[in-house]
């Protein structure tokens, strides 16, 4: 498990699904990352941004977003092989659980269960509001969403009011092949170690590629743009990217919660174990806001 402060969210569904705009009552997917990580591969350290950790690597919860206009998230539509998800403003919708539907059971603080390889849960910040997001680094609403909601994240973790948990998932690996969506996942891990979790997950958004070249299944890409990010590649990191000790986790997380029906489309949002449902017109980041307000961060 991996522990920090930051957040993103946006939508693409599964296959085999059929799914509606995220307001007409089916969630749709968000998510963010930004942490550092806890446990038995993380040891004492200090972030230069939030000062020492002990025992739990700690990364700044501050992040400067990528864009952070506000507004609907704009048009498009996400199919699967045997499926197709679309939505008037979410772009990639889901048939996860409806409006008000609690967390999935099998979510827990330490990931989704026991995994070979390392947990690649990342958790950020210690506020009393919980925020689960569930995301995809191949999937272009994630990137959307997260460019318009990331700096409310960062605000409220920079006030201490919320806790993240990230979960990378390889829905689009499922849906259109390849593994970059493991191989990103597994990368913005590996960044935890250097703390630098949410540098190298904003570059992740801004370089990613289109859906359909799988560019991160390569890992001198993933290492290149690491190259963007001060003070982070280095051998640690490049054999972390290469061997993915964070691959099986989560691989682990989609079975778990896509690959068993009870989620569907990325990125799903969670707060305090109800889907916030990303809004089909408006401003995307006042809704999320507003959310968290009634949540009580």
């Amino acid at each position: 498990m991996l522990i920090l402060s930051g957040v993103l969210m946006a939508g693409c569904a599964s296959q085999g699904t059929t799914n509606t705009a995220a307001g007409s009552g089916s969630g749709t997917e968000a998510g963010s990352a930004t942490g550092s990580r806890s446990g038995s591969d993380t040891g004492a350290g200090t972030d230069p941004a939030t000062g020492p950790g002990a025992g739990v690597a700690v990364s700044s919860g501050a992040g400067s977003g990528i864009g952070g206009a506000s507004g609907a998230v704009p048009s498009g539509a996400h199919s699967g092989a045997t499926g197709s998800a679309s939505s008037a403003a979410a772009g990639h919708t889901s048939a996860a659980p409806s409006s008000g539907a609690s967390a999935p059971a099998s979510v827990s603080a330490s990931g989704p269960g026991s995994v070979a390889g390392k947990d690649a849960t990342v958790i950020v910040g210690v506020g009393k509001v919980r925020v689960l997001i569930y995301e995809d680094y191949r999937c272009p609403v994630c990137k959307q969403v997260h460019d318009q909601i990331q700096p409310v994240i960062s605000s409220k973790l920079g006030s201490g009011s919320i806790k993240v948990e990230f979960h990378a998932v390889d829905l689009i690996d499922h849906n259109t092949g390849g593994k970059g969506s493991v191989a990103a996942g597994n990368a913005a891990s590996c960044a935890l170690q250097a703390f630098k979790f949410q540098p190298y997950r904003e570059a992740l958004f801004a370089a990613q590629p289109s859906e359909s070249t799988d560019a991160f299944a390569d890992p001198n890409e993933l290492i290149t743009i690491a190259k963007t990010v001060s003070g982070l590649d280095g051998p640690t990191f490049e054999d972390c990217v290469r061997t993915q000790p964070y691959g099986a986790s989560i691989e682990s997380t989609y079975a778990a919660e896509y690959g068993s029906g009870k989620l569907v489309g990325v990125p799903s949002v969670f707060i305090n174990g109800t889907q916030w449902n990303v809004p089909t017109s408006g401003d995307v980041a006042a809704s999320f806001t507003q959310a968290l307000a009634v949540a009580g961060a």
